[in-house]
């Protein structure tokens, strides 16, 4: 028997799947606490800490205060009044509704962090290749059993 036909997906200690060869990022489902409680842990104790809240009962746990932004844009072609929203799952800390627009709009329109859109998943799969959980975590790191025993 070959290893292909005993390998039979993706492996928590692999960086890509053995079933289809996609980075490991792609089959994580995605979860804006373990994100939040990610970044949080990162800024804690550098200049940046402000965009942190303590949790309470978490035992100086920090969490990332996300920063989501809804436009609202009136539509004046109808009779009513009627809006359209859209929703960035995140934008840029400490800037006003028109500075942010503006550097969202820098970006091309397929990266913009529109909840739901392709740019929203591109910026957590981003999050996770560039601060694994197992950089920040200890017991996230996982090694597979044969190489410790080895050790």
């Amino acid at each position: 028997m070959s290893i292909k036909q005993s390998a039979g997906g993706p492996h928590f200690w692999r960086k890509a799947c053995t079933a289809c060869g996609c980075s490991t990022v792609d089959h994580a489902p995605g979860n804006d606490l373990d994100d939040d409680q990610l970044m949080g842990r990162l800024l804690a104790d550098s200049p940046c800490s402000h965009l942190t809240a303590k949790v309470k009962g978490g035992g100086g746990l920090r969490m990332y205060k996300r920063n989501r932004m809804i436009v609202t844009n009136p539509v004046v072609s109808r009779k009513d009044p009627t809006f359209n929203t859209t929703t960035y799952d995140w934008a840029p800390a400490g800037l006003n509704q028109k500075l942010a627009m503006q550097y969202m709009e820098l970006f091309p329109p397929s990266q913009h962090t529109v909840s739901g859109t392709d740019g929203a998943l591109q910026r957590r799969r981003q999050l996770l290749t560039q601060l694994p959980a197992y950089d920040q975590d200890p017991m996230k790191c996982k090694i597979h059993p044969d190489l410790q025993s080895q050790t």
